[in-house]
């Protein structure tokens, strides 16, 4: 029982004001007449193009359209829609892919010719011209646009890289251009097609817009499938990479009985490489350990990855629990076991199929609702563009279940490149972890999911080891193998971090080691030798951030995966020595290494005496604001010390990993102060023509300016800020500041409204002042005063 629960933040409801109509950018200089007339020729030879190809049976031919953009130019995706097309995918070079039911491009065509006239009399620029003068070219999507980016990393670039007899396994994405009912038929017959052509399909997914299937073919299919319209993009399917570690020796008879977690105790899913379910600190909290897919054979743990994870899930801090020989389990552990003894995944199930089964799995069997996903794919430094559909089908099922998914950033090994000095690994410390190649690796893309990457807890070497073996980062900078952000839409990710270990530089060898003394302890496969294993990496980081999240869905049994992540958020510092270290550096570097910070379980349990806690945990219709006051105490402006308000939203929108624009709905907050309710109200709903303007609230001195400002953590489906009052504030800002939290549809269905988020704020003074009091005595009494109006 916490002796300070945190405490429900009062709303109001108000209606967002109606977005502005989207603009279409500066439209290029064209001759309209002869630049009509060369679309009309490349949309006709599109067509012809689609009326002389022969489809396997059971598939109708696809039209869709290639379409490049003027790369300063814009069109609005309801302006396709009129033009009897459908967005399938955009990117970051304005390259668009369209889809019309329209074999013969009626409408688009109607309108093009408009546009081709020129000017009609009396008007001063063509029909439509907003639209065609945007676009560049209009053509087919070519073979070499469906090679995936592993293909091409492995130097097959184009059709004719591909060995016609060499068997390939692949990943092959469908475009989601109909029903459920259409999808699936035009799947089916794909896949009849392979099978008749000497290939073989050993998995399908259909999921939220995804439609996957894994193949085994010859590469001479390969190619033919190149050619088919209705495919997306061929892929290598994803793979992982673990490395061994050293073990640690710890005796077993120093542990008294293990006794099982208490009855109802919230579950914790380590999706990994399986668990050694009888070790004896872990068999009395295991639930089920299971292989997805079964015929991975049982759910032991061949590499001693899963197991160690599963020691972290389970207890937190184990080394902490080994120094007070107390290890007491207030969690169930369970287990999936997703990749071999060679730590690869199943070669003929689709990666989404199996996270789809794990997680579904025991969250209907068991009502998990914490998972922990410490795998990743090296091959995948994210350098901008769309996530992956295993980050993507992270994302759609943490918003689908409600469900929080821990992601580990993935490690980077710095290898000095030709005429390099080796000591680059210490001497470069921690700028090359900036570096492209160092960007997190999928599934960390998702926006959904938590990232974490890792901060070195220990930088002393052990006496004997000698001079020329040097720790390379300080106690609390980040792991010198850590990935960085920022993840898609420049969006902060890493979005925590926590303990992962360090490396030491040994200038003998010339290369960084792993050292027992300077790793993270955990649990050993080979139990009965050994109790602990220690080893270094994200993988390792991740566990101890989903140990807190099951920790707090105990503490808060009917919050949502948004409420969770919030309080994650609001309870995370970056650490002084990390601040310390990055500051200097390009860019923003301790957000991108560090995002928020590392959380603490005590902050996102409990309130404190200088520290209050309020929470909301809601839905919003699109295109709407809710309103919260913000309790003020007057102590708190008149003491002198560090004041400050922290704000942490968290929602999960609609996702697609084919769009550039990948979440359906965009959630923003702002701090006002210095106006009343009404005054916000107003300045942020929306107003009918003819009404008059109100002066905007989003500059200083009424908006608050917090850090990371809006522009930095907006592109994120997590954000937290902080606004800091070092000075004494001026009176006529007023006791009650407000928080105003705007919700506004994308792309996405209507019908996926209302949107779900939570909100938590947290007002703190650095003096000996009982804050929690202050501001629990004003929520009670506005909630008392809202009670009696509702009685009334």
């Amino acid at each position: 029982m916490v002796d300070r629960p945190h405490l429900v933040l009062p709303r109001l409801q108000h209606e967002l004001p109606r977005k502005k109509v989207r603009g279409f950018g500066q439209s290029p200089d064209r001759v309209i007449p002869s630049h009509g007339a060369g679309l009309e020729r490349e949309v006709d030879s599109v067509i012809e193009s689609v009326k002389s190809r022969d489809p396997p049976r059971g598939i109708d031919p696809s039209l869709i359209l290639r379409v490049q953009l003027d790369r300063d130019s814009s069109v609005d995706e309801a302006e396709w829609r009129r033009s009897g097309l459908s967005l399938l995918s955009n990117d970051e070079n304005k390259t668009l892919v369209l889809f019309s039911s329209d074999q013969e491009l009626l409408e688009f065509k109607r309108r093009l010719a408009a546009y081709a006239q020129g000017a009609p009399p009396g008007q001063k620029a063509a029909s439509y011209q907003q639209m065609f003068s945007a676009i560049n070219s209009v053509g087919e999507v070519q073979p070499t646009d469906r090679i995936g980016r592993l293909l091409k990393g492995v130097g097959i670039d184009s059709p004719d890289k591909i060995e016609d007899a060499k068997e390939y396994l692949l990943d092959v994405e469908l475009w989601d251009i109909g029903t459920a009912q259409l999808n699936r038929a035009r799947m089916e017959a794909i896949a009849e097609f392979i099978s008749g052509a000497s290939g073989k399909v050993t998995d399908q997914c259909r999921f939220s817009g995804l439609l996957l299937m894994r193949v085994k073919c010859p590469g001479v299919l390969v190619r033919d499938l190149l050619g088919f319209t209705e495919i997306a993009s061929i892929d290598i399917p994803p793979a992982t990479s673990l490395e061994v570690s050293q073990l640690l020796d710890v005796p077993l008879d120093d542990f008294g009985d293990i006794e099982p977690p208490p009855p109802g105790a919230p579950g914790v899913v380590v999706v990994d490489s399986g668990v050694t379910s009888a070790h004896p600190l872990i068999a009395p909290a295991l639930g089920e350990a299971a292989a997805m897919p079964r015929s991975l054979g049982d759910a032991s743990d061949e590499n001693g990855h899963g197991t160690m994870v599963s020691g972290l899930a389970l207890y937190g801090d184990v080394e902490r629990c080994i120094e007070t020989r107390s290890f007491v389990p207030l969690i169930q552990l369970f287990s999936a076991r997703v990749t071999n003894a060679e730590n690869l995944f199943d070669e003929e199930r689709l990666i989404t199929t199996q996270m789809r089964e794990a997680i579904e799995y025991f969250h209907e069997s068991y009502a998990c609702r914490v998972f922990c996903i410490s795998l990743g794919d090296p091959r995948t430094p994210y350098s901008g563009g769309k996530v992956s559909p295993w980050a993507s089908i992270l994302d759609s099922l943490s918003r689908e279940l409600n469900v929080v998914i821990v992601v580990s950033a993935g490690n980077y090994k710095h290898l000095a490149v030709d005429g390099e000095d080796p000591a680059a690994a210490l001497t470069g410390y921690p700028a090359y972890l900036l570096d492209d190649a160092a960007r997190i690796i999928e599934p960390a893309t998702g926006i959904v999911v938590v990232t974490v990457g890792a901060l070195a807890h220990r930088d002393a070497v052990p006496p004997g080891q000698g001079v020329h073996i040097q720790p390379i980062a300080a106690q609390g900078e980040p792991s010198p193998f850590t990935r960085s952000g920022p993840g898609l839409a420049k969006s902060i990710k890493p979005e925590l971090v926590e303990v992962g270990g360090n490396m030491a530089f040994d200038s003998v060898l010339g290369v960084a080691r792993n050292l027992a003394e300077l790793s993270v302890v955990s649990m050993r496969r080979e139990y009965i030798e050994r109790l602990f294993r220690s080893d270094c990496g994200t993988s390792f980081a991740a566990p101890r951030v989903a140990h807190m999240a099951a920790k707090l869905l105990g503490e808060f049994p009917g919050a949502s995966a948004n409420l969770l992540r919030a309080f994650l958020a609001a309870s995370a510092r970056m650490p002084g020595a990390a601040e310390l270290l990055l500051r200097d550096l390009v860019g923003d570097a301790p957000t991108q290494l560090c995002g928020y910070g590392q959380p603490s379980l005590e902050r996102a349990i409990e309130s404190g005496k200088q520290r209050a806690v309020m929470f909301a945990d809601e839905k919003l219709e699109h295109d709407q604001f809710h309103v919260f006051e913000v309790p003020i105490p007057v102590e708190l402006l008149e003491q002198k010390g560090k004041r400050r308000i922290g704000v942490s939203l968290a929602f999960d929108p609609p996702v697609r990993h084919t769009r550039i624009d990948y979440a359906g709905v965009k959630m923003s907050f702002r701090l006002i102060r210095g106006k009343s309710a009404n005054e916000v109200a107003e300045a942020f709903r929306s107003r009918t023509q003819g009404e008059d303007q109100v002066d905007s609230l989003l500059r200083s001195p009424w908006k608050c300016e917090m850090h990371p400002s809006s522009s930095k953590r907006e592109g994120g489906t997590l954000q937290s800020a902080w606004f800091e009052m070092r000075q004494k504030p001026r009176r006529d800002y007023g006791d009650t500041y407000f928080l105003v939290v705007r919700c506004e549809r994308k792309w996405a269905p209507v019908e996926e409204g209302p949107q779900g988020y939570a909100v938590v704020v947290t007002v703190e003074h650095s003096a000996d002042i009982d804050i929690y009091q202050l501001v629990r005595e004003r929520v009670r009494t506005k909630l008392r005063a809202r009670e009696r109006q509702r009685a009334r």
